[in-house]
């Protein structure tokens, strides 16, 4: 078979072999990153709750719980040397997203939570990064 529609077909084929290895390769990378167990227990500063976060390698982060009182919460995120770019979101939080961090890259975001519960924190970038903010 010759022509522009056989050329096309073997353009299609080739295309979907590539985007299949790509894709096998990062899932084998990254099985599904289980949440951290780790739990960070915030500093005090100034009467504000201080949490130091690390966006790891591994696609997740450095603690699996994030444990605060009521009150004004700052989250210093920073993103491990040779990593992947992360960010850090409470999406039931308005207003707690960072911007995209880079390798050695940080960004701080500070908010108040009033009412205790568990709020899920995640990167909007890689799904299976997730955490907890517990406050109670």
């Amino acid at each position: 078979m010759t022509g522009p529609a056989a050329a096309r077909r073997r353009l299609a084929a080739t295309a979907l072999v590539a985007l299949a290895v790509t894709g096998a390769g990062c899932a084998a990378e990254h099985p599904d990153s289980p949440r951290p167990t780790a739990v960070e227990k915030p500093t005090i500063s100034d009467g504000v709750q201080v949490f130091q976060l690390v966006g790891m390698s591994n696609m997740r982060f450095s603690a699996g719980t994030l444990e605060a009182k009521p009150g004004k919460i700052r989250v210093d995120f920073s993103v491990e040397d040779g990593g992947a770019s992360h960010n850090f979101d409470i999406p039931k939080l308005p207003g707690t997203r960072t911007g995209i961090v880079g390798a050695g890259g940080s960004q701080s975001v500070t908010f108040t939570v009033t009412e205790p519960g568990d709020y899920p924190v995640i990167c909007t970038l890689h799904p299976n990064m997730s955490a907890v903010l517990r406050v109670s």
